[in-house]
């Protein structure tokens, strides 16, 4: 039994998760790729002038 892939998600948009994405998209496999934003800025982050947009609010780890 074969199972044809017609559309893939991948979640997290790290190194590793751009790296499936492009691969299976480079195969002809349309694919969306997910990662989650912070919703909010930390009292450390708002006294530096940071915003949503900033990478390094972006790129948080919690």
């Amino acid at each position: 039994m074969s199972i044809r892939i017609k559309r893939v998600g991948v979640l997290g948009a790290g190194v590793m998760g751009q790296g499936i994405a492009a691969h299976l998209a480079n195969a002809g496999i349309p694919s969306y790729l997910f990662d989650i934003a912070p919703g909010e800025l930390t009292p450390e982050e708002e006294a530096a002038g940071l915003t949503l947009g900033d990478r390094k609010v972006r790129n948080r780890i919690s």
